[in-house]
């Protein structure tokens, strides 16, 4: 029993920093010449055939009744691309360590969220929580390490908000389907949507001019940072439960700076350290006091983008 529990910890570490990765290599790719519509759709386009895979392997069934597969479809097409579209905008406009702290909002907007709607009762602890994490981002982005972008501080808040409604609206939506399976479907409906649009819409997928590094790093985001990333998170997840797995997740915007420093040399203002730690103590907190009443993210949610 404790070798499982230590695997799962393993396991979810191991998916945090998959996620970690995704910032930094999708700052290898626009490095390489690919942009925003590119970069998803061949994300999309390879994980989809992976993480089908995956539920075939470990003898899931992809069947759904008709209703319920247009449903997860459009979770896709629609909740999950777009919230990846705002992610990935906001990352071509402000730094990888940026992008990934503004996005570790979404567990306290998820709080804020089921309160709202009475799905999660407010404590003095999940107030604590809120407060640092709300806190934790307004002194990331009023004491930033050089000229902010406005606008990418507003796509990565709109990345979060995005994803926080997502996921309160798959808890219901996706709550009766097996989640690889739903990660299959989501991606697929992700996939398809930024093949119509970014190549049959806006005629955005030449890939012209693109060198073969991004090629590389488009590869670790479909296979490490999406596949494997979602794949190790609910095998994780089957082995500590859900708040435990939620807890260890925090390791993601940690390890996102800490790869962003390393990989692409960026330099940490004093508000992205403190800030930073405030969101994810925060983000530690809230599942902690939220236990089984909090709401979690569906299958298609994890990987945060």
């Amino acid at each position: 029993m404790a070798d499982e529990r230590r695997r799962g910890f393993a396991l979810v570490l191991l998916s945090a920093s998959g996620f970690a990765s995704l910032a930094v290599l999708g700052k290898r790719a626009y490095a390489a010449g690919f942009d925003v519509p590119e970069v998803l759709a061949v994300r999309f386009v390879l994980a989809a055939p992976v993480l089908t895979a995956i539920a075939v392997a470990t003898g899931r069934s992809l069947r759904l009744h008709r209703a319920l597969l247009m449903r997860v479809l459009a979770m896709g097409a629609l909740g999950y691309a777009v919230q990846a579209t705002l992610f990935f905008a906001a990352l071509s406009r402000i730094s990888a360590s940026l992008t990934g702290l503004l996005l570790y909002l979404h567990p306290a907007l998820v709080t804020m969220g089921a309160v709202a709607m009475g799905r999660h009762r407010a404590t003095r602890l999940t107030v604590a929580g809120l407060v640092l994490a709300i806190g934790g981002i307004t002194l990331i982005v009023g004491w930033p390490a050089g000229r902010i972008d406005g606008l990418g501080i507003v796509l990565g808040l709109a990345a979060a908000g995005w994803y926080a409604a997502y996921i309160l609206v798959g808890e219901r939506v996706l709550a009766d389907v097996d989640p690889i399976v739903t990660a299959a479907y989501v991606t697929i409906g992700a996939a398809l949507s930024f093949v119509v649009v970014g190549g049959l819409v806006l005629h955005r997928l030449d890939f012209e001019g693109t060198k073969t590094s991004g090629w590389i790093a488009l590869v670790g985001i479909a296979l490490l940072a999406t596949a494997m990333a979602i794949a190790a998170f609910f095998a994780g997840m089957a082995r500590i439960g859900a708040t435990w797995a939620s807890i260890t997740s925090s390791w993601e915007p940690v390890c996102t700076v800490l790869l962003s420093v390393a990989v692409l040399g960026e330099h940490l203002s004093t508000g992205i350290v403190i800030g930073g730690i405030a969101v994810v103590v925060g983000a530690i907190v809230l599942p902690l006091v939220g236990g089984r009443q909090a709401p979690t993210a569906p299958a298609g949610a994890e990987p945060r983008v």
